[in-house]
């Protein structure tokens, strides 16, 4: 074994752990956040408010995006091994593997999906209870109306990034940038802050 094949033993190593912890915390972080709006939604059932339930719509939005953006790196992550490690060389091809499994008939991984579905029933239910308790809280026709607006938007938005994530194939930019790496020369921008002194 050369030193070159440790250090890239080392890197797959160490970058499969990252794409490990990202998944770790986008699942915790969501879990967390859905939790948070149940407790927060509850609660807004007892008090019978309508301006709890905004907060229980925030919590769910906040969660989804905190999975979203851990997925987003881990499939970064998970390209540039495919792209770097897997293709063209023998050992570990688990990513290529994968990826050809998941283009087969049946075989779909729900849990992707999941989050999304979770977060906008959340939000949904926020939102049919806001209405309901509209009537006896104070301001709350305004604060029906304003977690509406709020659980549309989440709505949408995380839909149509779920779907952009979704078509985003995790290797797809990596053979781009798949030349020698080079050393970037800053004599530009040192020129440009530290020239004359004004």
């Amino acid at each position: 074994m050369t030193g070159s094949d440790d250090l890239r033993g080392l890197e797959y190593s160490a970058l499969m752990g990252q794409v490990r912890d990202l998944d770790r915390t986008a699942q915790w972080g969501w879990l967390a956040a859905a939790i948070a709006a149940a407790a927060l939604t509850s609660a807004g059932i007892g008090a019978r408010s309508a301006g709890l339930m905004l907060p229980a719509v925030l919590c769910a939005a906040f969660g989804y995006y905190t999975f979203l953006r851990g997925r987003r790196k881990s499939r970064l992550i998970e390209g540039y091994v495919q792209e770097f490690f897997e293709k063209d060389r023998d050992g570990a091809k688990w990513h290529t593997r994968f990826a050809q499994l998941a283009t087969l008939p049946g075989v779909q991984d729900s849990a992707e999906w999941m989050p999304l579905t979770l977060s906008n029933l959340v939000t949904l239910v926020a939102v049919v209870l806001s209405w309901t308790f509209a009537e006896t809280s104070p301001r709350g026709e305004f604060m029906a109306g304003f977690t509406t607006m709020t659980g549309v938007a989440f709505a949408v938005h995380s839909i149509v990034e779920s779907m952009r994530t979704e078509q985003t194939v995790a290797s797809s930019g990596w053979p781009q940038v798949s030349g020698s790496l080079r050393e970037v020369s800053t004599t530009g921008s040192e020129r440009r802050f530290g020239g004359s002194g004004r």
